[in-house]
This record gives C-alpha cells, structure tokens and sequence, in this order.
C-alpha cells in the first residue's frame, strides 16, 4: 500500500506506488438521506446498517489509472487530477484490472455489459450508495443514527469552498485531487471535482431498515453517480444529492473512487497506545491540524 503523504510536505495525490490510498471506515447504523426540502422526494430517510470497509482517500488519479490501464481517456490531462471521461464499465473494468495487479481476488464477474458482483471478493471494487454516503459524512462521527438530517452540507465543511470545487471556484476544469481540505475521515473531493460513480443501480431508497444495501438486482437503466462536480452548482454538492445515468455514460465531469471489503484485522479499529489509552486508526490517517488548517 502507499506510503500516506501529508498535505504540504508532498501533494496528496503522489502515490508511490500503484496501489491507492484507504483508509478504514469503521461499520455502523445511521439515517441515509435526508428532510431537506425539495429534496427529500428523491432522498428519503431511512436506517442504514453498514459492515466495516476501506475507501479511497481522493478519486482515482489519471496517474494510477494509467498505470494499470496504460492509456489515459482524460480531457483535463494535468499530474494530479482525477481520471475523467469513464463509463461505469469502464471504472469497474479497473477495479478488476487493479485487483489482478495486487494479487487480489477480483469482485467482478464481467462478460460483456453484464457485471456480476462478487461481495466475498477482497478486491477493489465500487462503494455502494449507501457506503459513499456514509464515508461522506465522516462515518459514526458525522452521521446520526437516530436525528432526520434537517439539511445536508457538504463532506468535511458546511463552506462549499474548503472543501469543494464547483462552478464558482474550478476555473472551468477539474483540479489536482486532495487539493482542498478533507472530511474527519481524511476523506478528500468527496464533494465537487468529478462525480463518482457508485454501485448500485438508481432507485427509490427502500421505506424500511436495511443492512449492507447494493441496490435492485435488476436492472433499472441506470448507475448511481454522487458527490456533484467542478462545473455544477453548490447544491449539488450536498452530501445527500443524487443523480444517476447510463452506465456507458462517460464525459470530462465523471470519475469515481475505489472501495474493498475490511478484513477481521482492520475491523478492529483501536490500537494501545503508551499509557493504555485507545487511538483511532483515523488519528494515524488524519492531517496534522497546523497542516489541515493552511
């Protein structure tokens, strides 16, 4: 795995090596969606059980993308940004390609345009809605498993600008990943720069509770693509928006991050420390504060 890099010291996105950056996010239960009006038609609350799992720190890079992929589809072709112009096949043809590389067991039967998902697998594959959701609202610490979210900000800051680009701030282009601040998880651009595909296919969120949702069986036509972009406007931002398309979709505003299942070792999330205090495994993956706060 990649050696963690401190914003300041060398830029977020140098990876030294091809695997990407994770970090654990320790399983639990909260609210998916939100009581925001006029959104919460398309966003309604409802519990959420998770299962631990490791996600990304920033969205692929065009960097790590070409590395396993040799070509690089990007328009924004710039050291540092996010891979753009990819279809969903064509994100978790990827992920395949970078398990296979690690010496990881794939999580994607692929035959043609028909991708099975194997969830035993500890491959890289696509976070669920469910998933992203949660990682963007900083885990147990951001996310209530019992209070509606009244209104939804954005991952890591209710200031769009801290943590975001979008129409107002990108200069017309997507930038350089890592490039504003994170989310408490040390989680990067889970709001603005490129919308990131997801797992699962769109639907209506179920009315009952639900534990380690992927979405309909079936088809619906459609893939789910969350987190908004740098060309849109700030409420598409919002940690609870949803927006979807084809899966064969692919334009300079669409990237995605990479998730796998937790083993038993990382599910245990405290380490000792030298006075017999517990240590969050996310102390060790957070930014010095003097470095967070620039």
């Amino acid at each position: 795995m990649s050696a963690l890099l401190f914003l300041g010291m060398v830029p977020v996105w140098a990876e030294t090596g091809r695997a990407p950056r994770t970090v654990l996010v320790q399983g639990g239960s909260f609210l998916q969606g939100s009581a925001e009006q006029p959104y919460a038609a398309t966003e309604r609350v409802h519990p959420v059980t998770l299962s631990s799992f490791e996600i990304a720190t920033t969205e692929t890079t065009q960097e790590l993308w070409s590395s396993v992929m040799v070509s690089n589809p990007s328009k924004f072709r710039i050291p540092g940004k996010p891979v753009d112009s990819v279809s969903w096949l064509d994100a978790v043809r990827f992920c395949n390609a970078l398990s296979m590389q690690e010496g990881l067991e794939s999580a994607y039967d692929i035959k043609g345009s028909e991708v099975e998902w194997n969830s035993e697998a500890n491959g890289y594959r696509l976070p669920t809605e469910a998933e992203w959701e949660y990682a963007a609202r900083s885990g147990s610490s951001g996310a209530d498993p019992s209070v509606p979210l009244a209104k939804a900000f954005y991952s890591g800051s209710p200031e769009a600008d801290k943590v975001a680009w979008y129409d107002k701030n990108s200069a017309k282009s997507s930038q350089p990943v890592g490039s504003k601040s994170p989310n408490e998880l040390g989680l990067f651009d889970m709001s603005g720069n490129v919308w990131e595909w997801c797992w699962d296919w769109y639907a209506e969120y179920p009315r009952t509770e639900v534990s380690d949702p992927s979405g309909p069986d079936k088809s619906t036509g459609q893939k789910v693509m969350r987190g908004g972009a740098w060309f849109t406007p700030v409420n598409l931002l919002r940690v609870t928006y949803r927006y979807w398309n084809v899966p064969t979709f692919k334009v300079n505003s669409v990237g995605f991050r990479v998730a796998r299942n937790a083993s038993v070792e990382e599910a245990i999330n405290e380490v000792a420390v030298g006075d017999g205090s517990k240590l969050d495994v996310f102390d060790f993956l957070s930014i010095p504060a003097s470095e967070a706060a620039r």
